[in-house]
C-alpha cells in the first residue's frame, strides 16, 4: 500500500489551539517593582506593560479560537514586543503559524518557548508536530521522544510518533509504538486502523485485517478501517470483497473520490462497465483533477461499443494530461 495513505487516515496534528482565556502566568510577575518610593514610577511603568502585554496576548487567543490566524500572530507579536520572556506567547504564536502553514516560523516560536522553559511538554510535542507537518520525520521522531520521556501518559504523541517512524520505514518500531497508544486507550478505533496500515505495509496482510475488524468491532461505520480493508482485498485480489467494502464506504460518504474510482477500477475487472461508468463519472465529479479518470472512462465506453462517446473522454484524457504536464 502506498505510505502516502497513512497521512490520510490518522489523527491531525492536536496542536494547543484552544487554550483557556485566562491570563498566561508569567504576565503576574511583579519586576522590579519595589517599596521604594523613587522607584515606584519605574516598577508601575513595567507593571503596565505587563498588564498590556496580557491584554495582547487574550486576544491573540480569542482571535486564535475564531480562525483568524493572522491576526492573532499579530497579537502574539506585539505581546512579546513588551514581554519577551513567556515561554507560552511563543507557544500559542508558534500554533498559529503551524495553522498557517508556515512551518519554519512554528518551529523557531516552539524552539523559543523550550528555551524559557525547557520542562514545556507541550512545547516539545507542538514542536515535534511542525517538524512532522514539515516532513522533516527524523527530527519530529527525536523531539516525539523527548516528549514521552518527560510525560510517557502524553497520549497523543504516540500516534504522530508511530506514523514517523512508518514514514521512514521504521516499521516494527512503529508497531510498538502504536500498541503502546492501543494500551493507553483501547477504545480508540482510529488506532487499530493505523496499526492495521502498518502491517499491510510489511506485508502481514492477516495480523492488518484483524487490526481493521477492531476499528470495525468500536466502530462500524469508521470509514478509514472499511476503506482499508478494501484496499487490503484489492492488493490480494478478492475483487468481490474489495467492491463490498468500497460500496459500504460510498454509503457513508457518496462524495469519497478515492473509493468510487477505485469501485470503478474493480467493476471493470468484472466487466460491469454500466457500474464502472457510474463510479468513475460520480468519482469525476468529486475530483475533475484525477486526470487518470478521464482515460478509465474512455476504456469504458470503448468496452460498451459507444466508440464515440469513448473517443470524447480519450481526446479530454489528452488535454488534461498535455496540461498538467
Amino acid at each position: 500500500m502506498d505510505s502516502k495513505k497513512i497521512i490520510g487516515i490518522t489523527i491531525l496534528c492536536n496542536l494547543a489551539m484552544m487554550a483557556p482565556l485566562n491570563s498566561t502566568h508569567c504576565f503576574s510577575k511583579e519586576g522590579t517593582a519595589t517599596a521604594k518610593n523613587k522607584d515606584r514610577p519605574q516598577g508601575e511603568a513595567l507593571l503596565g506593560q505587563l498588564k498590556i502585554a496580557d491584554e495582547q496576548y487574550k486576544q491573540g487567543v480569542q482571535y486564535a479560537q475564531y480562525g483568524l490566524f493572522d491576526e492573532a500572530i499579530e497579537m502574539y507579536k506585539k505581546a512579546l514586543a513588551r514581554n519577551p520572556d513567556c515561554p507560552d506567547v511563543y507557544n500559542k504564536l508558534g500554533v498559529a503559524y503551524a495553522q498557517k502553514g508556515q512551518y519554519d516560523n512554528a518551529i523557531e516560536s516552539f524552539q523559543k518557548a523550550i528555551e524559557q522553559n525547557p520542562k514545556d511538554v507541550e512545547a516539545y510535542y507542538n514542536l515535534g508536530s511542525a517538524y512532522f507537518d514539515k516532513g522533516v520525520f527524523d527530527n519530529a521522531i527525536t523531539t516525539f521522544n523527548k516528549t514521552i520521556e518527560m510525560n510517557p501518559d502524553y497520549r497523543s504523541v504516540y500516534a504522530l510518533l508511530g506514523i514517523a517512524y512508518t514514514k521512514i520505514g521504521k516499521y516494527d518500531d512503529a508497531i510498538r509504538v502504536l500498541k503502546k497508544r492501543i494500551e493507553l486507550d483501547p477504545g480508540l478505533a482510529i488506532s487499530y486502523s493505523n496499526l492495521g496500515i502498518v502491517y499491510s505495509m510489511k506485508g502481514m496482510n492477516k495480523e492488518a485485517l484483524s487490526e481493521y475488524n477492531k476499528a470495525l468491532e468500536i466502530d462500524p461505520g469508521h470509514i478509514n478501517a472499511l476503506y482499508n480493508i478494501a484496499l487490503l482485498h484489492d492488493k490480494t485480489g478478492n475483487v468481490d470483497e474489495a467492491i463490498r467494502y468500497y460500496t459500504r464506504v460510498i454509503e457513508i460518504d457518496v462524495s469519497n473520490a478515492d473509493a468510487q474510482y477505485r469501485l470503478g477500477k474493480d467493476y471493470m475487472k468484472k466487466k460491469q462497465y454500466d457500474d464502472a461508468i457510474n463510479a468513475f463519472q460520480t468519482a469525476v465529479m468529486s475530483n475533475p483533477d484525477n486526470t487518470e479518470i478521464y482515460n478509465d472512462l474512455g476504456n469504458a465506453y470503448k468496452a460498451k461499443g459507444m466508440e464515440k462517446d469513448a473517443e470524447g473522454y480519450f481526446s479530454l484524457y489528452k488535454k488534461k494530461a498535455k496540461k498538467a504536464k
